[in-house]
């Protein structure tokens, strides 16, 4: 009852300003909706700014909002009153597009013009936003997960660096290695992971062994499967029984500086799952005392590179599908990708704009842009279905209840199998 009274709120609030200023809106200008923290919001006004500087028929207007963005995002969605143009994500469109609160593009994406970008776009990122044939949304940047490593640690361990291609038996005999103990507990791990379906390494080691979490037409589940149970025991079994990983409780007794828990930084842990937005992290206020370096996610039979984006999408409801499209264009444009390319940590869709100095000079780390860089040229999207939030997280109570050896691994498996709707 909370929640929904929330929701309403959210919704009266929003229509209410959104309302408020339409006469305006709709005649002359678009709207443009962004994540609104520091970093975004400033790179958004730029984007914005160069494109006004374009002299269109309706110039944009920035529309930053602050904290629980998802959230209002939906509540828009179904109020009916969401701005021209969003800055959603996969799992976004998925749930504003059952609603019918996306404006399908496939007139505009389905032409010679669009085809001609879409071939220098990274493989399958455009595919990734259309959902039942319709094209909900244009990818504006993209983002894959990765290992970083701390070379000192590696080092004391007597541990060689990942190789370029390294498979995961790889990953698996280093970090059996690099675990420290003393008097009896454990001071160093491999690596942290939360055990749950979201966690973007065991997404990866599912996949790489054969596992999956659905068919490809999504009609059934298939994380119950001999090859997924395997899979999650194995994964289970590294943290378990070989303590390469910290237990859910452990990570409390861990030691880390600061109000945000990175046990990487606190070289806790030896390698981190990030994408390359993560150099940024690494790079503030002069940078962390280690040395450190970035591989490659550890490979195995099948595609285990996953990619996840950020696109922008037009609203149902609009009145300037035209001009919602020419700042969709401009900012997936040759000149809106060069801004991204220069001012932001994530990667670019434009494969020939990643092998420049803007793109590998970036916070002068070659050596880490170009691993981020090549997986793409592998990488499939991240597999994602209506409800999937849902499902995950009910899943994540069973994979704790597993971890706790409350129930066995083909329980687990079992009960978030019979938890799927197709």
């Amino acid at each position: 009852m909370k929640k929904n009274i929330a929701l309403i709120t959210v919704i009266l609030v929003v229509s209410a300003a959104l309302l408020g200023g339409c006469g305006s809106q709709n005649k002359k200008e678009i709207t443009v909706m962004w994540w609104g923290d520091v970093y975004n919001y400033g790179f958004a006004e730029k984007l914005v700014d160069a494109y006004n500087a374009t002299n269109p028929t309706k110039p944009a207007k920035l529309m930053g909002i602050q904290g629980q963005y998802q959230y209002k995002l939906l509540a828009m969605a179904a109020s009916k009153t969401l701005p021209d143009v969003v800055l959603v994500t996969t799992p976004n469109v998925y749930d504003m597009g059952s609603r019918g609160a996306l404006l399908p593009l496939n007139k505009r994406t389905e032409t010679a013009e669009f085809e001609a970008m879409k071939s220098e776009m990274w493989p399958n990122l455009v595919e990734a936003f259309n959902v039942g044939g319709k094209q909900l949304a244009v990818p504006i940047w993209t983002w894959t997960p990765g290992i970083y490593y701390n070379k000192d640690l590696f080092d004391r361990a007597g541990v060689s660096y990942p190789s370029k291609n390294w498979t995961f038996k790889e990953f698996e005999e280093k970090s059996r290695k690099l675990v420290k103990r003393e008097n009896g507990k454990v001071s160093i791990y491999a690596y942290n992971s939360t055990f749950s379906l979201n966690d973007p390494l065991l997404l990866s080691y599912l996949y790489a062994h054969g596992g999956a979490f659905y068919t490809e037409d999504y009609r059934q589940c298939l994380i119950d499967s001999p090859a997924s149970i395997a899979a999650l025991k194995a994964f289970s079994d590294l943290r378990l029984k070989d303590h390469i990983a910290p237990k859910a409780a452990e990570e409390q007794g861990m030691g880390t500086s600061g109000r945000n828990t990175d046990f990487f930084q606190a070289e806790t842990v030896a390698m981190r799952v990030a994408g390359r937005d993560y150099l940024d992290v690494l790079r503030q206020r002069g940078g962390i005392k280690f040395r450190w370096g970035a591989a490659s996610m550890p490979r195995g039979d099948k595609p285990c590179f996953f990619q996840v984006a950020a696109a922008l999408a037009v609203s149902a409801h609009t009145r300037s599908p035209e001009d919602a499209w020419n700042f969709i264009s401009f900012v997936a444009g040759k000149k809106g990708q060069k801004m991204i390319t220069t001012d932001r940590s994530d990667v670019t869709i434009y494969r020939e704009l990643t092998y420049g100095q803007d793109f590998l000079g970036y916070q002068d780390r070659p050596d880490v842009s170009s691993v981020f860089r090549d997986m793409l040229l592998e990488a499939v999207p991240s597999p994602y279905h209506l409800g999937d939030d849902e499902w995950k997280s009910r899943a994540a109570n069973h994979l704790s209840l597993m971890e706790l050896g409350q129930i066995s691994t083909e329980e687990a498996c079992a009960r978030i199998a019979a938890d799927y709707k197709p």
